[in-house]
C-alpha cells in the first residue's frame, strides 16, 4: 500500500520519495505490476464481452498480447526520450513511478468490472469508469513526465501525447486482429 500512497503523492504533486524505492533494484521489481495488467485486463474484457454477448469467450490471447505490447512500449519510448532529451538520470524513477501507476488505475476498473460481473453494479459504471481512466491516462503521462522524467511543461505534454499515440495505434492494433 506505501507504493500507493507514493503514486497519488507523485501525481498530487507531494513528496512521494519516501514511499516508493526507486533504486536499481527496484526497477525489475516493478515489472510485477506489468504482469498483473494483463489478467486485471482480462477481467476488464470479460465484463465487456459478458455485457455484450453473454455467450461469448474473449479473445484473451489477443488481449493479452496488446496489453503486453503496451506495456512494453512505455519503458522503450521512456528510455528513448530520456536519452534524446538528456534525463537518463530520471528514467529509472520515472519508469518505477509510472508502472506502479497505471497498475493501480487498471487494478480500480478491474474491481468495477467484477463487482458488475457478479451482479453488483450496472455497466455503465464500468464503461464510465474505464473512459475516464483511459482519458485520465494523457494526463497522468504529462503529470509523470513532468514530475519525475524531468521534463519542462512543453516537453512533458509532448511526452504525454506520444504515449498516449503509441498506446492508441497499439490498442488500435490489438482490436483490428480481434475482429478480423
Amino acid at each position: 500500500m506505501r507504493v500507493f500512497t507514493g503514486v497519488i503523492n507523485a501525481l498530487m504533486g507531494k513528496e512521494w520519495q519516501q514511499y516508493i524505492d526507486v533504486s536499481a533494484p527496484a526497477l525489475p521489481r516493478s515489472f510485477l505490476a506489468v504482469v498483473l495488467y494483463i489478467p486485471l485486463g482480462l477481467v476488464v474484457a470479460s465484463a465487456v464481452v459478458h455485457y455484450n454477448d453473454n455467450t461469448a469467450t474473449p479473445p484473451y490471447q489477443t488481449i493479452a498480447f496488446t496489453l503486453a505490447l503496451i506495456t512494453l512500449a512505455f519503458p522503450l519510448l521512456a528510455y528513448i526520450l530520456s536519452m534524446l532529451f538528456n534525463k537518463l538520470d530520471s528514467f529509472r524513477p520515472w519508469v518505477i513511478v509510472r508502472n506502479w501507476t497505471i497498475l493501480l488505475a487498471i487494478g480500480v476498473l478491474a474491481a468495477i468490472s467484477v463487482l458488475y460481473l457478479l451482479g453488483l453494479l450496472p455497466f455503465s459504471l464500468v464503461y464510465f469508469t474505464g473512459f475516464s481512466l483511459y482519458l485520465a491516462t494523457l494526463a497522468i503521462d504529462v503529470r509523470l513526465a513532468w514530475r519525475i522524467g524531468g521534463f519542462d511543461w512543453i516537453g512533458a505534454v509532448f511526452v504525454g501525447i506520444l504515449i498516449s499515440a503509441t498506446t492508441m495505434m497499439i490498442l488500435s492494433l490489438g482490436v483490428s486482429q480481434s475482429i478480423g
